[in-house]
């Protein structure tokens, strides 16, 4: 009677039995409700999107670097060596910093936060030191071509036309260089290849565009007196905010398989499924990051990629793990499916192969 499999058979005089109340009662008791999935507000979906919280964050980063920088460098004099130097280090440094910490802080997951945040700094300020050679021998190459181009070279002004371009060219691939360790730490803290491939190429085409806007803002925002601090902080700022807006969207790009938190504290946020084992729990240690629900245990699910076919595990569970409403212990998941935890639900989606 209360197996799964077995059709079962009613006849007239079946249909007030003990029996069919009994079964109904234990098939019912086998599902779980799912909880109230409230739709998601334009501005809800705005801040959890990867490409706007890592642009705040990245953007944060490179106005701290300036503010850093700003009070050691003069417009005009000779004497800013050393801070001239380390300024890419220190830009890198920052945005790698607070571009580590974003998804921590989003998850609500500090300990992850800080992990991630002081090994990109680390990576970003270190590599940056590397970078300044070749960042500096592309921007040195590009203004020997410029300075073909203009008429006086030895005029202390800014060039203008095909100089300018060759200027902000060689700027803007000095930038990208530059961008490539800023992107990196947080994929080397939580020691995953895509991630750390989303941040090279996000950082890349970041300092990118962003290099190459660098000189049309300090035409606009540069003062008569030739004083460039304000268009210094938007120019760094540009930059820190294109790299976080491309790291996302890299994100975005090459995923090809996710959560969607529809029901929980953190709905609205999308989770990546990068690793061959993902885990579902309360604790912090574990993938994705499921707080403020009793009924989830520490290490409660885990999510296998079994060669781009994902299959969801219960790791015996008091309250269980269900898929659109079914108790499972293992199960291959299909778009769409809703995977309740506790109070908490997520939708799994797949990428098309094309």
């Amino acid at each position: 009677m209360s197996s799964q499999n077995q059709p079962m058979q009613l006849g007239q005089s079946d249909l007030f039995s003990p029996k069919v109340e009994e079964y109904l009662e234990e098939r019912a008791a086998l599902r779980r409700a799912m909880p109230d999935i409230e739709p998601q507000s334009l501005i809800r979906r705005i801040v959890f999107a990867p490409y706007f919280y890592l642009s705040i964050a990245c953007g944060t980063g490179a106005f701290v670097a300036w503010a850093i920088c700003e009070p050691f460098y003069t417009d005009g004099s000779e004497g800013n060596g050393l801070i001239a130097f380390l300024m890419f280090a220190i830009v890198a440094g920052c945005v790698g910093f607070f571009l580590g910490a974003a998804e921590g802080i989003m998850c609500r997951n500090l300990p992850r936060a800080a992990i991630s945040a002081v090994v990109g700094l680390g990576v970003g300020f270190g590599g940056g030191i590397v970078a300044i050679i070749p960042a500096g021998i592309v921007f040195v190459v590009m203004l020997h071509f410029a300075a073909s181009f203009m008429e006086n070279p030895e005029v202390n002004e800014m060039p203008t036309g095909f100089a300018l371009l060759l200027i902000m060219m060689g700027r803007a691939a000095a930038w990208a260089i530059v961008g490539i360790p800023a992107g990196l730490g947080q994929g080397i803290a939580v020691r995953e290849r895509k991630v750390i491939m989303n941040g090279v190429l996000g950082g890349l085409l970041g300092g990118l565009l962003g290099g190459l806007l660098f000189d049309p803002i300090s035409f606009v925002f540069i003062t008569a007196d030739g004083q460039a601090a304000a268009s210094r902080c938007i120019g760094f700022v540009t930059i820190g905010v294109l790299v976080g807006v491309f790291v996302g969207l890299v994100e975005q790009w090459t995923k090809t398989a996710w959560l969607l938190m529809r029901a929980g504290p953190l709905a609205g946020k999308q989770f990546v499924l990068y690793k061959q084992s993902t885990i579902l729990g309360s604790s912090p240690k574990a993938d994705v990051y499921l707080f403020k629900d009793d009924a989830i245990e520490p290490r409660h699910a885990i999510i296998h990629n079994r060669g781009g076919r994902f299959e969801i595990e219960d790791c015996g569970t008091a309250d269980g793990t269900y898929v659109n409403g079914i108790p499972i212990k293992m199960q291959l998941l299909k778009p769409h499916d809703q995977i309740v935890l506790g109070r908490t639900v997520l939708e799994f989606s797949l990428k098309e192969a094309h």
